[in-house]
């Protein structure tokens, strides 16, 4: 009986081991699956495509049920004409008319006789004549008395500045060219030696910190006109840093973006921390008492910043969408059925666009059709994520779904409300490009006035305005400008003035 017992207590201790290794096994199974998601990820970050096409787009059905309709001769389009498309008819002309030929050449060599004016062929062609630098010489004289009193003179003009020694359309043309163009300094710096014209890096510097302090008040115009929307789209991005306490070294900090739903209105603010903290943004709506709706991407803590009971945050099914084919793209079958669903959500609003619905319209549509599927969607994610390897592609859609889905859910629900946050970073895309050129931002000083002056260029680039037209004419009317009526220098109001000038100069054709 005791070798019995021994054999029995040997065999219950080795089931134990057995069923501890087989433990032990699935979960170094599940960590490798997730390294190598974590590798497969990184791959794909530095080598993979970046336009998103699901394999389900790309192969055609066999065969489908309806029978494709054909298009009548009135449904075809006018035909596409090919070749160069003419010119601006806005640019303006030089009519050349080109000598005859010499009288000899005019002799026909088979009458003999002098040929006679057939027709005349007119071509256009683009000339590119270089920016001219022009030195104006401004003279004045100063009247005294012999009482020696104060000595009178006329003012400069408001576009010249005296102690820079430059016109306005400098500062105009500088800040056109890094914070619209994406030129660093010391390409506009060699660029101008080519007109022959030495303008260092250290004196644009100079120039663009005068420039920022003369449109303060403009920015903070700007600020307090989105801050009383009710409807805001907030995203950040990253970017690097000159350390002053590391020379050589670079630090991270932050551009956090603002903008409008309902009107072409953004805002840029700087922040020397590390990280998306998402303190900064909390304090700048808590100033602003801002009340209404906030959409932001998930970001940690970004969901609970502003005022609490003012504030209601809104998420971005792009965002979750965009999880969904990661891991589509990677091979996950399980995903197909979440990204068909958010393809479905977005489709519904697609029709609604096309068919321009109203608001109420679109929201009826959204209720009967977007949020069943949402949240069946939802309740698939509940009950499948415990089956799902942690930190794999398919597990970061699922978690985010369920993480998100009350602020997802919201912009579904809520009339009027965007689907994602896309124009928020749309808001941020161009300053992330020009990051490729500059590289880093030389001094914590340089952020707020990067901030700033690309606020202005980024309103008048979505505007459809001339940068270098709008910063000139706005740094001249300044400084004798009543700050009560601030409002009337911002890009938008300048853009309508402008036309309406226009329109009285040259009025339409009855």
């Amino acid at each position: 009986m005791s070798r019995l017992s021994e054999a029995l207590a040997d065999n219950h201790r080795l089931r134990q081991e057995n069923a501890r290794l087989e433990k032990e096994l699935l979960a170094q199974q599940q960590q490798v699956d997730s390294l190598s998601e974590q590798n497969r990820k990184l791959q794909r970050q530095v080598w993979g495509q970046k336009s998103e096409r699901s394999e389900a787009k790309k192969k055609a059905p066999a065969e489908s049920g309806r029978p494709r309709p054909t298009k009548t001769s009135e449904q075809h389009k006018s035909p596409v004409r090919h070749g160069p498309k003419p010119f601006d008819p806005a640019l303006p002309r030089v009519k050349i008319k080109l000598p005859d030929p010499a009288p000899q050449d005019l002799i026909c060599p088979v009458t003999g006789e002098l040929m006679h004016p057939g027709f005349t062929e007119m071509i256009e062609v683009m000339e590119f004549i270089p920016a001219a630098v022009v030195i104006r010489q401004l003279e004045r004289t100063w009247f005294v008395s012999s009482a020696k009193s104060a000595p009178v003179a006329t003012p400069w003009p408001d576009d010249v500045f005296a102690r820079s020694r430059v016109h306005a359309s400098v500062f105009g043309h500088l800040a056109a060219e890094h914070y619209c163009e994406h030129a660093p300094f010391a390409r506009i710096e060699k660029k101008w030696e080519r007109s022959g014209v030495r303008l260092p890096r250290a004196t644009q510097v100079s120039l663009m910190t005068q420039l920022n302090q003369m449109v303060q008040p403009v920015v903070a115009a700007l600020k307090a006109r989105l801050m009383q929307k009710d409807y805001l789209h907030l995203d950040a991005t990253p970017m690097r840093l000159c350390d002053p306490a590391r020379p050589g070294g670079t630090v991270e900090a932050t551009i956090w973006g603002y903008r409008a739903k309902d009107e072409v209105l953004c805002w840029y603010q700087f922040e020397y921390e590390r990280g998306k903290s998402p303190d900064h943004p909390h304090r700048e709506l808590t100033a602003a008492n801002f009340k209404g709706h906030l959409q932001v991407d998930g970001a940690a803590g970004l969901s609970d910043i502003g005022i609490k009971g003012q504030v209601i945050a809104l998420g971005c099914l792009a965002h979750c969408r965009r999880y969904s084919f990661q891991a589509v793209a990677d091979g996950d079958q399980r995903a197909e059925v979440y990204l068909a669903g958010f393809n479905k959500i977005f489709k519904i609003d697609r029709i609604s666009r096309r068919f321009r619905f109203d608001e109420a319209r679109q929201h009826e549509w959204r209720l009967r059709y977007s949020l069943p599927i949402f949240d069946l969607l939802v309740a698939m994610a509940e009950g499948e994520i415990a089956e799902v390897t942690p930190k794999t592609l398919l597990w970061d859609s699922l978690h985010y779904l369920i993480a998100q889905q009350e602020y997802l859910r919201r912009c579904i629900i809520t009339p009027g409300a965007e689907l994602t946050n896309n124009a928020a970073e749309r808001n941020l895309r161009p300053l992330k490009c020009g990051l490729k050129n500059w590289l880093f931002v030389g001094h914590p000083k340089a952020g707020p006035r990067l901030a700033n002056l690309f606020t202005l260029a980024e309103n008048c680039r979505q505007l459809g305005l001339n940068v270098e037209a709008y910063i000139t004419d706005l740094i001249t009317r300044l400084p004798g400008h009543p700050a009560k009526k601030i409002a009337e220098l911002l890009p938008a109001a300048w853009k309508r003035a402008q036309e309406k000038l226009l329109a009285a100069v040259d009025p339409p054709a009855a």
